[in-house]
């Protein structure tokens, strides 16, 4: 036996009168009883005084020996049950405990100490009734807190098993309502049944309980975050944080929350708000590719393409596989003239989600600006199936159609289009454009169309500029409005306008919904005092912008082509609203006042039907500017070096209606040893040139007569092409513009046919008549073989005009800039005096009838 010291043994002392040893009888004992509670009472003053050093081993036997002593003491068993729990003999301690409540049933620690070893042992459900029992004995916070634990605990296990209980859940709040992780465990519940609104509630009450409750922050984000609350989100998030700043999940939570929060702001324009919030959740997570994809977005919008670029590169490096990434990056690449880059991000895209809507319509419009019709019709069709109510889609395959000359097929895509969305700006035009091309349609028809969605669009407009106010400015001051001041065919013509301007008279501004900038647009930019960007703007915002410029006569160069601002006209933003240039027929809009013309190409005795006014400039109603960069003329007629005739047409495929297959193949017919070169886009696919053969072998031409092929990269191998050729042939009912100026400037004659009371037909009879080539105007089909076919004829002639017609031009009033521009601002100060005189005539008009107005308002 060990020897104790003087202190153990006073500690020993202390402790057997704290614990109640040997008091266990009550009374007078004999002098054997009380030297058998003497020998037990110094056996549990040991072993509680090894027991409170945690010498547990120790303690046991000592225990043991006074339980032999004393078998039926309760406290022995509970003191033998409390090393033996201490030394992880947990089967022989709960053995103890029990052993004590038979001998006293009304044992506190004992019932206690038994249900917290069970719980110990996570043995719930018997833990669970022994702490209800313990509690019919003692009502405390601690043992409530440990039954709710209980409870939770064994939910847990049970729903993990497949058999949920949130009914012991709810008992855990019962038994203390102060239990956050049962509170935790019911928002858990609520999250999986999607009731977001609940679970909230649930960790928020967690938190609330336990401020430190990681795991209920997080789940409380994500909670506001289904909710779309992402504010409250971040806020959750930052907390959790606080509690543990180096937790990976709740940063890439947090990193997610931001994001949405940053896909708000961009949804409703906030883009500096957006910025802020997404850049910051890169602190979060730096690798987090939808981040930099939104930054990307957010960049594209504010045209900062280069950012753009940047960020859609990065989203690609943290997930190769984001097909949105790759399809916006092609856009991005497009957007700075890369198109061979663009290409591959489309097909990237199309690698990963080969029915992508995006991709496949983006990617089929490169391809159709390439003239690869037959790709780019397929993959605008893969488009559509993937998405049958994308109206986009339908309008991209209509004018993929129309420029391999499927007139009919695109007229039928467009009203697709238009029954998706009756309100597109672009199909709408897109198919007055159209009805231009085809030759079987009466002139009523084409008009009445155009005047039908002047009137639709008029009636949709809610806003409506007045004009009562008198002018505070000297001078004129003129808007031009396009898409097209790049190096565009609209560009040749608009040139001298802008060059020539006279700054004394008329004040110019220039509204350019240009997308891509290039030389020509820099070259503009410097002959003009002002210069407004108006890509992205809505009509709405355009129309203002244009009335607070104070503008007096605002000119649309656009017409129903591509891009165009119409909608803007339907405000009437300026007090007179012109058409001119780039349109050959009406606008359908009664707020534009006027459209430019000349009496060649609208004759007074049978203009074309218009709701505009037509006003007229003497002579030639267009100027054009050649290009710089135009080659020399090859002196040398086409059929000296190749011999044989060669008549061609360089326009647009579209143009090449069935009424000019017929004309052509009657010349060919007349002019039996002649060719034909076609160059359009479209003819650089293969299916297109079958079907133009085709077209041609039906009227009994040969196919080996027909030279067909595609555009030419640059406009001086394009130019240069011409040298191929003898006489030029003009389409109808579409006459060509700019190439019809191109080829008369490399010296090629063109033959044309006019078209009684329609301007489209008619502009070939005006460049011609500019350039004193009047006999190569004809009425009929058969003077235009007859005088095509003359023409080819004769070499001396066609040798002087190789020689002179490119001097002539530059001499004539077609190509006379000064003189046109003079004549236009003549123009414009006319319609101005006209105006102010209508303006003037309306006032006391209205003056007059406004009593009778007064009158019908008090009834």
């Amino acid at each position: 036996q060990k020897e104790l010291t003087q202190e153990d043994a006073e500690h020993l002392r202390e402790s057997a009168d704290s614990k109640g040893y040997g008091d266990s009888s009550k009374g007078p004992k004999s002098p054997r009883m009380e030297s058998l509670d003497s020998k037990v009472q110094q056996l549990t003053r040991r072993a509680d005084f090894f027991a409170s050093r945690a010498r547990y081993a120790e303690a046991l036997p000592l225990v043991d020996q006074a339980l032999h002593l004393e078998p039926n003491r309760a406290d022995l068993h509970l003191g033998r049950g409390q090393c033996l729990m201490h030394l992880e003999k947990f089967d022989a301690a709960l053995a103890s405990y029990e052993a004590a409540l038979r001998l006293d049933a009304q044992c506190i620690a004992a019932q206690r100490s038994k249900a917290l070893l069970l719980a110990k042992q996570q043995h719930w459900p018997d833990a669970i009734i022994s702490l209800r029992e313990a509690l019919i004995l003692e009502s405390s916070m601690e043992l409530r807190f440990e039954l709710a634990r209980c409870l939770t605990e064994h939910a847990i296990k049970l729903k993990a098993a497949g058999h949920a209980d949130l009914q012991l859940v709810h008992e855990a709040i019962q038994a203390c309502d102060s239990y956050a992780p049962a509170y935790f465990q019911l928002g858990v519940y609520y999250s999986e049944v999607h009731d977001c609104t609940k679970a909230k509630e649930m960790y928020r009450k967690a938190v609330q309980l336990h401020p430190g409750y990681l795991e209920a922050l997080n789940n409380l984000g994500v909670a506001c975050r289904e909710l779309g609350e992402w504010e409250h989100a971040i806020e959750a998030y930052a907390m959790a944080l606080k509690v543990n700043p180096n937790c990976s999940k709740t940063r890439e939570n947090m990193a997610i929350s931001m994001l949405q929060l940053g896909c708000r702001h961009l949804q409703c324009k906030e883009l500096k708000e957006a910025g802020k919030v997404l850049k910051q959740g890169l602190t979060f997570n730096s690798r987090n590719p939808d981040i930099y994809f939104n930054l990307g977005v957010l960049y594209a919008e504010r045209e900062k393409y280069d950012r753009a670029k940047v960020n859609y590169e990065l989203a690609l490096h943290f997930d190769s596989r984001n097909v949105n990434a790759h399809n916006n990056l092609g856009v991005i690449h497009r957007r700075l003239g890369n198109v061979e880059a663009a290409m591959k991000c489309f097909e990237s895209a199309l690698e990963v989600d080969s029915k992508m809507n995006l991709a496949n319509k983006n990617l089929g419009a490169i391809y159709g600006s390439m003239g690869r019709m037959a790709d780019a019709i397929r993959l605008t069709k893969i488009a559509i199936e993937s998405n049958r109510q994308d109206a986009e889609a339908y309008n991209n395959l209509a004018l993929l159609l129309r420029d391999q000359c499927d007139v009919d097929a695109c007229l039928e895509n467009l009203d697709i289009c238009i029954s998706l969305e009756p309100e597109s700006r672009h199909a709408g035009s897109n198919r007055l454009m159209t009805l231009n091309y085809q030759s079987e349609r009466s002139a009523e028809e084409v008009f009445e169309a155009h005047r039908s969605w002047g009137s639709g669009i008029e009636c949709r407009v809610n806003q409506v500029f007045s004009w009562d106010a008198p002018r505070a400015h000297t001078g004129i001051r003129v808007g031009y409005i396009s898409p097209d001041f790049y190096s565009h065919s609209v560009s040749y013509f608009i040139h001298a306008a802008l060059q020539y301007h006279d700054p004394a008279f008329v004040d110019v501004t220039c509204y350019s919904d240009v997308l891509l900038e290039d030389d020509k647009t820099r070259q503009f930019k410097g002959m003009v005092p002002k210069w407004r960007t108006v890509i992205g703007r809505t009509d709405d915002e355009v129309a203002k912008l244009i009335h607070d410029d104070g503008i007096d006569i605002l000119v649309d160069l656009t017409g129903h082509t591509g891009n165009n601002r119409l909608g803007v006209f339907a405000r009437k933003p300026a007090p007179v609203c012109i058409t001119w240039i780039g349109y050959p027929h009406t606008t359908g809009l009664t707020r534009m006042d006027y459209r430019i013309s000349d009496e060649h190409a609208d004759p007074k005795d049978a203009p074309g039907l218009t709701t505009e006014r037509i006003i007229y400039l003497p002579e030639c109603f267009l100027c054009y500017t050649p290009p710089e960069t135009a080659p020399a003329v090859v002196l040398r007629p086409a059929q000296e070096s190749y011999g044989c005739i060669t008549f061609g047409c360089f326009n647009n495929l579209t143009k090449v209606s069935s009424l000019t297959i017929r004309l052509w193949s009657k010349l060919l017919r007349e002019v039996p040893d002649s060719r034909l070169f076609v160059k359009s886009k479209a003819l650089a696919c293969p299916k297109v040139q079958e079907k133009m053969k085709a077209a041609f072998a039906a009227h009994g031409i040969e196919t080996s007569r027909l030279d067909l092929t595609g555009l030419q990269p640059q406009t001086g191998s394009h130019l240069q092409m011409y040298s191929f050729i003898d006489v030029a042939l003009d389409t109808a009912p579409y006459a060509g513009t700019t190439t019809t100026c191109e080829a008369l400037y490399m010296g090629v004659p063109v033959v044309t046919l006019k078209g009684r009371g329609i301007h489209a037909q008619n502009v070939g009879a005006s460049l011609l008549s500019a350039v004193q080539l009047e006999d190569l105007v004809t009425d009929t089909e058969e003077d235009f073989v007859k005088q095509a076919a003359a023409c080819a004829r004769n070499l001396p002639r066609l040798a002087a005009l190789r020689a002179g017609l490119r001097t002539r031009m530059m001499r004539s009033v077609l190509c006379d800039g000064p003189r046109h521009v003079a004549r236009l601002e003549r123009l414009y100060a006319n319609v101005m005096s006209d105006s102010a005189a209508r303006s003037k005539s309306s006032m006391l008009s209205n003056l007059q009838e406004q009593p009778f107005a007064l009158a019908a308002e008090v009834q």
